[in-house]
C-alpha cells in the first residue's frame, strides 16, 4: 500500500517540472524576442541619426554649380579644332593694356602670369572661362573647383570655377592665381608682399586683374562676351555643351577670348610651344593684339 501511495506524488512532480520547463522556454523565447526588438529599434534609431546628419550636412554645404567631372573638365579639354574654327571670335579689342617700359617677370627661367580675383566677382567668373582654356594649352591644372558667383553680383548668378587651392604646372609658364575673397566677400588668401607691391605699382583698382609684366588686363577685356547674357542663371554644363557649336554666341565669346589670351601668353613664352602658338586660331587672334 505504501508503494502504491507514492505514485500520484511522482506524477505530480513530473507534471510540475514539465510546466516549469515550458514556462522557462516561453520566458526565454520572450526574452529573445525582446532582445531582437531592442536591437532592431536601436539600429533604426541609429539609421535615422545617420540620415539626419547626412541631410544636415547636405543642407549646410556650400552649393556649387557642378562637380569637377562636368564643365570644368570640359574647359580643360577643348579641342584644338574648335579653337581654330573660332579664331578671335567676337573679341575685337586687345584684352591687355601695355606697361611703358614693362618687362616680363621671370621665375625659374619661365615667364610668370599673375591673376588676382575673388569668388564673389562676376566679372572674374567670366574671365576664368577663357583664361583656364588658354592656360590648359600650356600646362595642366589640378584641383579646380566648380562654383557660382552670387545672384546679387554685378552680372548676376554666374557658373564659373575657382583657382583657390589649385595648382598649375607647365614647361613654358608660371601662373599664380589668387582668389582674395569668397562668395560672401570674406577674406580667403592675401597677396604676397611682392605681388601686393606689383598691384599697387601698376594701379590695380578692382577684380579681376592680370599682370603679364609687359601688360595688365582688367574688365575691358570682358566686354565683348559679358554682354551676350549667356552665362547668368545658366548651368555650367549647359554653357559648356554649346562650345561644341563654333558658331554659337558662347563659342564665339569664350573660345574667341581664349584664343586672344593664348596669343598674349605666346608673346610671353616666345611662341612656345610652337604647335599652340602657330595654330590657325591663335595666329588669327594675334591680329587683335596689334
Amino acid at each position: 500500500m505504501a508503494k502504491a501511495g507514492k505514485q500520484p506524488n511522482k506524477a505530480a512532480q513530473e507534471s510540475a517540472r514539465a510546466r516549469l520547463a515550458a514556462e522557462r522556454q516561453k520566458a526565454e523565447a520572450t526574452a529573445r524576442r525582446n532582445k531582437m526588438f531592442g536591437i532592431a529599434a536601436a539600429a533604426a534609431a541609429l539609421l535615422l541619426v545617420v540620415v539626419g546628419v547626412i541631410i544636415a550636412i547636405g543642407m549646410n554645404r556650400p552649393q556649387a554649380a557642378e562637380g569637377t567631372d562636368g564643365y570644368v573638365a570640359t574647359l580643360q579639354n577643348i579641342p584644338a579644332a574648335s579653337l581654330d574654327a573660332v579664331g578671335p571670335g567676337s573679341l575685337t579689342v586687345s584684352p591687355a593694356q601695355p606697361i611703358p617700359g614693362g618687362q616680363v617677370q621671370m621665375v625659374d627661367g619661365k615667364p610668370r602670369l599673375l591673376y588676382i580675383g575673388a569668388e564673389y566677382c562676376s566679372y572674374c567668373g567670366f574671365t576664368r572661362w577663357p583664361l583656364t582654356i588658354a592656360l590648359e594649352r600650356f600646362g595642366d591644372f589640378e584641383g579646380l573647383k566648380a562654383t557660382r558667383t552670387p545672384a546679387g553680383g554685378a552680372l548676376g548668378d554666374i557658373p564659373t570655377l575657382s583657382y583657390l587651392g589649385s595648382t598649375y604646372t607647365s614647361d613654358y609658364l608660371v601662373f599664380k592665381g589668387y582668389e582674395m575673397k569668397d562668395a560672401q566677400g570674406r577674406d580667403l588668401e592675401p597677396l604676397s608682399t611682392e605681388d601686393e607691391q606689383i598691384a599697387q605699382q601698376h594701379g590695380m583698382t578692382g577684380y579681376p586683374w592680370l599682370y603679364w609684366g609687359t601688360h595688365t588686363s582688367g574688365t575691358p577685356f570682358l566686354q565683348p562676351f559679358t554682354q551676350g547674357g549667356y552665362l547668368p542663371g545658366k548651368t555650367g554644363d549647359s554653357v559648356a555643351a554649346k562650345l561644341a557649336d563654333t558658331n554659337s554666341p558662347e563659342a564665339q565669346g569664350i573660345l574667341g577670348a581664349a584664343n586672344v589670351t593664348t596669343a598674349q601668353i605666346c608673346a610671353l613664352t616666345g611662341d612656345q610651344p610652337s604647335d599652340v602658338c602657330s595654330a590657325p586660331g591663335v595666329v588669327a587672334a594675334k591680329a587683335v593684339l596689334g
